[in-house]
């Protein structure tokens, strides 16, 4: 059996070596690359996740002149009562009346929030004329949204 001093010694020592902490160097690096890529997608898991609620509450609005709601309210007085239910007060940028509709802008709100909302408002009777969403990146949060939409009441 050789031993180490002699294995050392050996020209072709130095060879092995500097092969053996190249070789452990591709593994650590390629260990590092799953590990990044495992966790971009757990990401990407999340993004979506957020991206089927957003749809959803989108699918939801895009259907509301097809459903019956409660006729003879007042756009304006249905809409800040499901803010203040909400408490989407402070966030509200834009509430104002125009000759398409009533025009309610609303920032930073969470996917869960836009769901609350679209829910409500289905059950109010609201009619969506136009909607824009748009997804933004928010703090360790996660994303966050900003909505824009026309509003009228369901007339019956």
């Amino acid at each position: 059996m050789i031993s180490f001093e002699e294995l050392n010694g050996m020209p072709e020592a130095g060879r092995l070596k500097r092969l053996f902490f190249v070789t452990a160097g591709l593994w650590c690096a390629a260990l590092l690359l799953f590990i990044l890529a495992l966790s971009s997608l757990s990401k990407n898991a999340e993004r979506l996740s957020e991206a089927e609620r957003v749809l959803s509450g989108a699918v939801t609005i895009r259907s509301y002149p097809k459903l019956e709601g409660a006729a003879g309210r007042e756009p304006l007085s249905a809409v800040s009562e499901i803010l203040d239910k909400l408490a989407l007060r402070p966030k509200v940028t834009q509430l104002a009346s125009s000759p398409a509709g009533l025009l309610v802008q609303i920032n930073r709100l969470y996917p869960e929030e836009f769901s609350k909302l679209s829910e409500e408002m289905q059950r109010n009777g609201l009619l969506v004329k136009t909607a824009e969403i748009r997804a933004m990146e928010g703090p360790a949060d996660g994303r966050l949204l900003n909505v824009s939409l026309t509003l009228e009441g369901e007339t019956k």
